[in-house]
């Protein structure tokens, strides 16, 4: 029977760990916490408001783009960050470091998102909304905190 050869080291606060089993060598870094980003004045992500209406907005297309799948659109591989990926293309920029000058313009692309899928237009050929307007989410936030 071969002998394991096995050699294990840390180092103490979390600091990386190097594993030797039978021949390979795995090196894991300890999870590092990320410093939380401020979003600058001006920008979307520091008006709580519209920040969370675009979340929203965000979650209802995911939504949306799943199930598309139920309709038999299954060509790519759906991915939760390509709404994020295609508005930094879009925009030049991360979604909540838009300026706020641009949050109607963000809101129509992802609305117009929304409904181009499956979804989105068959609620719409039945005349169902697919979305809350912003002022109608305000309302709705205002009456849920007061």
């Amino acid at each position: 029977m071969p002998t394991k050869n096995e050699f294990n080291t840390s180092v103490s606060g979390g600091q990386p760990m190097v594993f030797n089993t039978a021949g390979n060598l795995t090196f894991h870094a300890a999870g590092r916490s990320r410093a939380k980003v401020e979003h600058p004045q001006g920008s979307i992500g520091a008006d709580l408001m519209r920040r969370n209406y675009v979340r929203y907005l965000v979650e209802r297309y995911n939504r949306f783009r799943e199930a598309d799948a139920s309709f038999g659109r299954t060509k790519t591989r759906f991915s939760y960050a390509f709404i994020f990926k295609k508005i930094e293309a879009e925009f030049k920029a991360p979604t909540y470091f838009i300026p706020v000058g641009r949050f109607d313009e963000l809101v129509d692309y992802l609305q117009a998102r929304i409904d181009q899928t499956i979804l989105g237009k068959k609620n719409r050929a039945h005349g169902h909304r697919n979305y809350e307007t912003f002022d109608e989410y305000q309302a709705a936030q205002s009456q849920a905190v007061g």
